[in-house]
């Protein structure tokens, strides 16, 4: 669909101004959105808008006017066949990041980027991943009712994450913690290939494979969060469609107990921030040149002691 021109312009919604800039941001997420839409329709994989942009769909029929993200969630049914065909299905300029494409990109859902664009956590900075603009694809696994059987599934994927980011950062990430350093440098000898990584990602996600539908009555984002608010599987029973900025945009109908739940009297506006926080956009500029550009700028010599820095001071 083509972005209507007046998309484009600045714009202040409830008091709060929309940058010109920014809006070129939504509009690379949107476009985003319909391309992952795409791919989805095609392969009949279920999918909902989730977090703040399902808030922002029912509540202002668009983005939240200070959200910069969009975010997507699905059964870990579809996640897992999605992940099986995106390597086929998304093609340059679009990228769908995963541990299984990209092993520093180590994190519990997956992200479809514009690698054409820039979107930059400065944390991030020296992870050698593409870092384009970006929608994220969250995963719903089912989760027992089982209060013991759910904290040994949380304790062991706990321990498997540790694991995953010590080895999968640049060693520079733990330069400020002999700790972490030493086990980095271990978890480097123990899981030498990229095979081996890959594989470490798949037990990690095998903790929760292992709860069946059938048997489970709630959902949740388990991963990297393994206390994530439960929600009841029947909440997405059926789908309808909402206004989202120049798009329709599936929700589950069952929205206002998710909403309520997650946010309470959500319909009263609280400027929130995101989970982001800073994020360095650039819509016109690919990442993989903005990185370069930005790493010049710090230096890894400034970057290392930075980081000697802010341990010493926590």
């Amino acid at each position: 669909m083509a972005i209507p021109k007046d998309f484009l312009s600045e714009e202040v919604r409830c008091g709060y101004t929309i940058s010109a800039a920014m809006k070129q941001v939504w509009a690379c997420q949107l476009e985003l959105f319909e391309e992952f839409s795409r791919v989805c329709d095609k392969y009949k994989l279920r999918f909902w808008v989730d977090s703040g942009t399902l808030l922002g769909a029912v509540r202002h029929k668009g983005y939240i006017p200070w959200d910069d993200d969009l975010d997507v969630a699905m059964f870990r049914e579809d996640y897992d066949k999605l992940v099986s065909i995106a390597q086929c299905e998304f093609q340059k300029p679009y990228v769908f990041q995963t541990a299984y494409s990209e092993p520093q990109f180590v994190r519990g859902h997956a992200q479809l980027r514009d690698s054409r664009t820039t979107a930059i956590i400065p944390d991030e900075l020296y992870k050698d991943f593409n870092q384009g603009i970006f929608i994220d694809v969250f995963v719903m696994d089912y989760v027992p009712e089982d209060e013991k059987e759910k904290r040994r599934q949380g304790h062991r994927a706990s321990m498997l994450r540790n694991k995953l980011e010590l080895r999968s950062n640049p060693l520079i990430y733990s330069a400020g913690n002999l700790s972490n350093l030493y086990r980095a440098i271990k978890y480097r000898l123990k899981y030498p290939t990229r095979k081996s990584v890959v594989d470490l990602y798949r037990r990690y996600e095998d903790t929760f494979r292992c709860n069946k539908g059938s048997d489970c009555p709630f959902v949740a984002f388990t991963a990297w969060v393994y206390t994530d608010i439960r929600r009841d599987k029947h909440i997405f029973d059926e789908t309808v469609y909402l206004d989202f900025e120049y798009l329709k945009v599936p929700v589950p109908k069952g929205y206002d107990k998710l909403l309520t739940v997650k946010y309470g009297d959500y319909m009263k506006p609280s400027h929130i921030p995101n989970d982001h926080g800073e994020v360095i956009f650039d819509a016109k500029t690919p990442a993989d040149i903005k990185v370069r550009e930005l790493r010049r700028k710090t230096g890894r010599v400034k970057f290392f002691f930075n980081t000697i820095l802010s341990f010493s001071e926590s």
